[in-house]
């Protein structure tokens, strides 16, 4: 199985690991790092490299936000672990989450593009359906 790491801003990771674990029960090889408000980059770098170190030769690293501190320390760290296959993919939700935690995918594209796949189609809009109106009475003449 890959190593999951997901970051992201605030105690994000922490609240999505703790969604998580509701879900899906507790997961082996899987981490969370936050990004706090008293951190800073060279802090989160920190952390992440640990978390990496830890974790295996492959690594699914599932961010909040694409461009943000955590996104972008994470692909520096991605591009310094040349020994480690590492993917970053940013826009983290639950479905998301939920989906690589449970998967049995053969390789990490097929991780990859699950985790796209299924962090899209968790994104729906609420839609109220209209009452049907009742057909109009003939009075039968």
């Amino acid at each position: 199985m890959i190593g999951v790491l997901i970051t992201g801003h605030g105690s994000f990771a922490t609240g999505m690991m703790s969604a998580s674990k509701l879900i899906v029960g507790p997961r082996e090889n899987y981490l969370g790092v936050d990004f706090l408000e008293s951190d800073n980059v060279d802090t989160l770098s920190h952390k992440l490299r640990q978390a990496m170190e830890s974790l295996g030769d492959q690594i699914l690293v599932l961010v909040d936000l694409a461009g943000g501190s955590p996104f972008k320390t994470a692909v520096t760290l991605k591009n310094e672990f040349s020994n480690k296959k590492i993917e970053v993919v940013s826009g983290l939700n639950l479905p998301m989450l939920t989906s690589v935690l449970l998967g049995e995918k053969e390789t990490m594209e097929e991780y990859v593009q699950d985790a796209m796949e299924m962090g899209a189609v968790g994104i729906k809009q609420f839609k109220k359906k209209p009452k049907p109106q009742p057909a109009a009475a003939e009075d039968g003449i």
